[in-house]
C-alpha cells in the first residue's frame, strides 16, 4: 500500500426520506489497497459504494477520487465512472448482446475506442477470467459464476483506477462462489485498488489489507484482518463476529 489516496470520503451522509442510512462516513482508500466492508444487512455498505460511484446522490459530505473533489456535473460523473468501475451482485449484463459485445461496449461507446482494439482487449480480458471460449454466446447461456466473471471483465475494460464490488457472490449458488473469488484474488495480487462489500468473511480475511465494519451507518471499527477478526475491540463487532463464525 502506498501513500497515494485514491478514494477519500469526508462526512458522507445519505438518507432515503426519513431513513438516515449513512451517518458521517470518513474513509481513505490508498492506491493498491484492498478494503473489505462488512456488517449486518441495512448497515449502509452498498449505499456507501453507490454514493462513491454517484449511483446514489449523497445528502452531505465530500467525495474525492484521485485527489479530485467530485461535484455534481455530468462531466465529473462521466470522468468518475471511467476511473471507478463497479461490479454488482446481479451482474447487470445486456441480455441481447454477446459476452464479447458486453465487454466491448464501455470502451466502444463511452471512450470511443477503435473497434478492433476494443475487441482485442475484450478477448484478452475474457482470457484472463477464463471465458475466452464463451465470447460469442449470450449471458443467458452462462452460469451465474460465469456471468459475474464477464461483469468483472466488462468493468476492467474501462481501465479503472479503482474497482468497487457490491456483494459479488451473494446471488451465486455456493459451488460457483469460488471461481469469482479467485478472479478477485488475482486482481488484488495484480495491485488493483478495490473496495469489496462482502459477506464472505474467510475471503475478506485473506484478501484484504484493511477491513471496515459498518454498523447502523457509521464506521464502528477499521483495521487489519487480524485486528478485526482476531482482536475486535467494540462489543458490536465482537457480537457480529460471533454471530457469523
Amino acid at each position: 500500500m502506498n501513500d497515494k489516496v485514491m478514494i477519500k470520503l469526508v462526512g458522507l451522509h445519505k438518507s432515503f426520506d426519513e431513513l438516515e442510512v449513512l451517518k458521517g462516513i470518513d474513509l481513505e482508500v490508498h492506491e493498491g489497497e484492498v478494503i473489505s466492508v462488512i456488517g449486518a444487512s441495512g448497515s449502509g455498505k452498498s449505499t456507501m459504494l453507490r454514493c462513491i460511484n454517484f449511483l446514489e446522490k449523497k445528502n452531505k459530505g465530500d467525495i474525492y477520487i484521485d485527489s479530485k473533489l467530485i461535484k455534481k456535473s455530468s462531466h465529473d460523473i462521466n470522468t468518475l465512472r471511467a476511473k471507478v468501475g463497479m461490479v454488482f451482485q446481479t451482474f447487470n449484463l445486456f441480455p441481447h448482446k454477446t459476452v464479447l459485445k458486453n465487454v466491448m461496449i464501455g470502451p466502444s461507446v463511452i471512450k470511443k475506442a477503435d473497434k478492433i482494439k476494443a475487441k482485442e482487449k475484450a478477448m484478452e480480458l475474457l482470457r484472463n477470467v477464463g471465458l475466452e471460449e464463451k465470447a460469442d454466446v449470450y449471458p443467458a447461456m452462462l452460469s451465474g459464476g460465469q456471468q459475474q466473471r464477464v461483469a468483472i471483465a466488462r468493468a476492467m475494460a474501462m481501465d479503472p483506477q479503482v474497482l468497487l464490488f457490491d456483494e459479488p457472490t451473494s446471488a451465486l449458488d455456493p459451488e460457483l462462489v469460488g471461481e469469482v473469488l479467485q478472479v478477485i484474488d488475482e486482481l488484488a495480487k495484480s495491485g488493483m485498488t478495490m473496495v469489496i462489500v462482502t459477506h464472505e468473511m474467510g475471503f475478506a480475511r485473506e484478501v484484504s489489507d484493511r477491513v471496515v465494519f459498518l454498523h447502523e451507518g457509521k464506521i464502528e471499527e477499521i483495521g487489519t484482518p487480524t485486528e478485526i477478526f482476531e482482536n475486535p475491540k467494540s462489543e458490536r463487532l465482537q457480537s457480529f463476529i460471533a454471530s457469523i463464525w
